[in-house]
């Protein structure tokens, strides 16, 4: 049965109370009927107001509900933007919000509210004409057939290969992976700072996750078949990287900054890393993720993106798997947790990863959640195209 159909068993007083749903669409009218269903009562917003669709209303609650009717889960990145409108002032008379997704939710989500501890939220998935509140057992990602291969390398140094390649590490495992976080530049920083690897804790009755620090000559997937993430933080001199690991690479990462003085030499670097990549792996993904991003200077950063997008351009023609991850939807932001990463090994405190909450949300805990989310919906924009075109290959 249609959602449409379904709305036929509204009442006629019910019917008189829709006249305002011509506006809205037909996910939005299924949604309103089965919060209604539960006791709520539930009105479309104006049609000038962008930020929510639909205003719910119980004694002692009052909640803005955000709904997606998409064929992709709700990435994290969307969430962060109705969380960012639920802390206006102009959404205080809000005591929470809803998001209701008709696809579900990436695991980056379900991570980043639990770990921040999110209680102003709730996320729900409407299928099969119902809506499900508990519903992260539902989004459950299926279990990788085979592992991932991602380096994280520039043919420059101190543009911060190592601390990208161990947060992503925590953000996928966050997502609930074990990851193997192979170092393979010669100063062995990663064996420096988080030594032979950490435990991430689960705070949802399961158990956590493992980053393993292992060398070149320690990784074997015979030995860590549980361990379907691999992250190498690679060596600056390319020809210093052992083969084997860069012609496994799925994707690779070229960190770059946005720096007024270094737009043409940045671009140079990319060019260098390209061709470097490209003489040991032709298939790999590669994206140019700007780090350490000022985000104080929003003009300033447009005109300097602006001015590194047409130089990118160009490259792009000629490689078309080279992506320019745009910094308004993915960037690692500037932050001092970053700065300061691996203070412990001055205090002598415990090796952790810069994921503590400083102020109202973990700014990098967040950036790194959304670079899986970009990576991981990648991968599936590439295998949609590969079916699409009959299994072949762009």
């Amino acid at each position: 049965m249609r959602w449409a159909e379904l709305l036929d068993v509204l009442t006629d007083s019910d019917r008189k109370r829709e006249v305002v749903l011509e506006r809205a669409t037909e996910t939005e009218r299924m949604a309103l009927f089965l919060l209604r269903r539960e006791g709520w009562a539930a009105q479309v917003t104006p049609r000038e107001i962008k930020e929510y669709d639909i205003e719910i209303l119980k004694p002692g609650a009052k909640c803005a509900v955000q709904i997606r009717n998409q064929r992709a889960k709700v990435h994290l990145g969307q969430v962060e933007k109705f969380l960012d409108f639920l802390a206006q002032p102009n959404a205080k008379n809000f005591t929470d919000g809803v998001f209701i997704s008709t696809s579900g939710f990436t695991p980056s989500v379900y991570a980043y509210l639990r770990e921040e501890k999110i209680a102003n939220l709730r996320l729900a998935i409407m299928r099969e004409h119902q809506l499900i509140f508990d519903c992260e057992k539902i989004d459950a990602s299926e279990e990788r057939e085979k592992t991932t291969y991602i380096g994280v390398f520039t043919c420059k140094g101190g543009v911060g290969k190592t601390t990208i390649s161990a947060h992503l590490a925590g953000a996928f495992a966050l997502n609930g992976y074990d990851v193997g976080l192979i170092d393979l530049d010669h100063q062995q920083n990663l064996r420096k700072i988080l030594g032979e690897g950490v435990y991430l804790s689960s705070t949802k009755g399961s158990l956590g996750s493992v980053i393993s620090v292992l060398t070149k000559d320690e990784w074997d997937e015979g030995d860590y078949k549980d361990t379907k993430i691999v992250i190498c933080d690679c060596n600056p001199e390319f020809e210093a990287n052992p083969r084997e690991y860069i012609q496994k690479f799925d994707y690779c990462l070229i960190p770059t900054t946005l720096n007024p003085l270094g737009i043409n030499k940045n671009a140079d670097v990319i060019k260098r890393t390209l061709a470097s990549i490209r003489r040991e792996n032709q298939t790999a993904e590669l994206f140019v993720l700007i780090n350490s991003l000022q985000t104080d200077e929003p003009n300033r950063n447009n005109l300097l993106n602006q001015a590194l997008q047409t130089q990118f351009k160009q490259m792009r023609e000629l490689d078309a798997r080279l992506h320019y991850i745009n910094p308004a939807d993915v960037a690692i932001r500037f932050s001092k947790q970053l700065l300061y990463w691996g203070f412990h090994l001055f205090d002598g405190s415990k090796p952790q990863l810069a994921f503590k909450t400083v102020g109202r949300y973990s700014y990098p805990r967040m950036d790194f959640l959304k670079l899986v989310d970009y990576l991981e919906l990648q991968t599936q924009v590439q295998q949609s195209k590969s079916i699409s075109a009959g299994g072949c290959t762009y």
